[in-house]
């Protein structure tokens, strides 16, 4: 029994560490695809946006970080 509950125990902990490890990665995308609509000219970030949702409808799973991606989008001027 002892044996089982360890096993279950270290079971528990690899999928504790490997969802941290994913949600790092999700955290790090997030990042990188902000900065890259910084960079983009307003058109473009629109563009991208509108892409980025027509993907994502196709799976119906619209992740919260998109209204990250939406305000990382509006609050870069027009003008770049």
């Amino acid at each position: 029994m002892k044996n089982l509950v360890t096993e279950l125990l270290l079971k528990l902990a690899q999928k504790e560490e490997e969802s941290q490890e994913l949600a790092a990665q999700v955290e790090t995308l997030e990042r990188v695809i902000i900065e890259m609509l910084r960079n983009m000219t307003w058109n473009d970030r629109q563009i991208f946006i509108r892409q980025i949702e027509g993907v994502l409808a196709g799976g119906n799973c619209m992740p919260a970080f998109l209204t990250n991606i939406h305000n990382a989008g509006e609050g870069v001027p027009k003008a770049l």
